[in-house]
């Protein structure tokens, strides 16, 4: 029997590729495929690294798959760089598959359980994230998160 803590795997939908561990992923019930988490979807785990690649090493576009850990416990979740975080504040589920501390339509995902900090941007990582929103990884405890079915 698999533990929460065990990475699952999940095809995407096409088009999406994800670039690195701590990406929010939204699960569609209506074609049974993940997404990068969106404002107002609940999302369902936190990406566990790249999704798929094929013979040559580009992530493929069309029916990758990515691995994921499911929400229920203290997750390392990328941010939206600038967040202004305290300890015990509450984290949404964002835009781009990114945390945001702004409630807004986004769902709960958990509870910022690291030290005081504005969250700083990526740099060039290798993988392809480094615009100025993608920001760095924070420790999220999601046993809070808000659940329910997508459509």
């Amino acid at each position: 029997m698999p533990n929460m803590e065990d990475i699952r795997n999940i095809v995407l939908k096409d088009a999406q590729v994800v670039k690195g561990p701590g990406k929010l992923l939204y699960f569609d019930v209506s074609d049974a495929k993940a997404s990068l988490g969106t404002s107002a979807k609940f999302v369902l785990g936190v990406s566990a690294g790249n999704s798929s690649r094929d013979a040559e090493q580009v992530l493929e576009v069309a029916g990758a798959t990515v691995g994921y850990y499911p929400l229920g416990g203290v997750l390392m979740v990328q941010a939206i760089a600038g967040q202004t975080l305290i300890p015990g504040g509450l984290l949404y589920g964002g835009a781009n598959g990114l945390a945001t501390n702004v409630a807004g339509s986004d769902k709960k995902i958990g509870i910022y359980i690291g030290e005081a900090l504005t969250t700083s941007a990526l740099v060039l990582n290798g993988v392809g994230d480094a615009s100025a929103t993608e920001g760095q990884m924070i420790p999220v405890a999601t046993h809070s998160a808000e659940a329910g079915a997508n459509a």
